[in-house]
């Protein structure tokens, strides 16, 4: 409802203006306004309009990375079973690492001290609501259901082109489990297509990199049209790093 109230302390100067002018002209409106900026000012309303504003502008800066995180975390497991528990804690470090911070900075801070587990949940769903509402659209909406794998590969390899990459389709025999490889500005990348209804998991994380190392390529991609386990995330995670 509002955009907000305190941003640069406009409405704050705004509403004093107006008191003064209003004495002559309309002396009812006047205190009206001056008694709504005294209640904003001592009670929590404001420091809590700020924290909403705040954490606002912070999710939808970070929101692309926001939105990739809660699609991992929140991907079905081998057995279909989604968990929250992963994404509320993502969702509570980054309160405590991005947020609070600010938070003390505006000296707001003291609203999330009083009751912290009741406060947490709220800027969870106020950040879940705004991925809602700003993720980027699906890369990946124009493929066709009743592709084969082989098209898909080809759709994939188009999108690379479109984007400055020299990629080129695998025989599809002797390539290690390579699709494409893909090469832009002296980077080499071995990219393995699932076009699949269900689940990719960890086999297709473990082959496109056996197949980056034999095409001696320092990075593995697995793309599909459908989502992956939780433990191919995982996996897929802990071979970058070690990679």
């Amino acid at each position: 409802m509002f955009r907000y109230l305190w941003r640069h302390k406009a409405f704050s100067a705004v509403l004093l203006f107006l008191f003064g002018i209003g004495l002559d002209l309309q002396p009812t409106a006047a205190w009206a306004g001056l008694a709504l900026l005294l209640f904003l000012r001592l009670t929590k309303v404001h420091p809590l309009l700020l924290i909403y504003d705040l954490t606002d502008r912070a999710a939808i800066k970070h929101i692309r990375t926001l939105a990739t995180k809660r699609a991992h975390m929140l991907s079905p497991d081998e057995y279909g079973n989604v968990s929250e528990e992963t994404w509320d804690k993502h969702l509570n470090t980054f309160i405590k690492k991005t947020l609070l911070p600010e938070f003390q900075r505006r000296k707001v801070d003291h609203l999330l001290a009083k009751n912290p587990k009741r406060y947490a949940g709220r800027l969870r769903t106020r950040i879940n609501r705004i991925i809602d509402r700003h993720q980027p659209a699906q890369p990946l909406a124009e493929v066709d259901e009743t592709m084969t794998g082989r098209e898909f590969e080809l759709y994939c390899r188009d999108i690379l082109q479109e984007a400055g990459w020299h990629a080129a389709l695998t025989p599809g025999s002797g390539d290690q489990g390579a699709d494409i490889i893909a090469e832009k500005d002296g980077r080499r990348v071995v990219i393995q297509c699932k076009f699949y209804n269900g689940a990719v998991g960890n086999k297709a994380v473990q082959e496109a990199y056996a197949a980056a190392a034999f095409h001696d390529a320092p990075y593995a991609v697995v793309v599909t049209n459908s989502v992956y386990t939780k433990s191919a995330h995982q996996l897929a995670q802990r071979m970058a790093c070690c990679w």
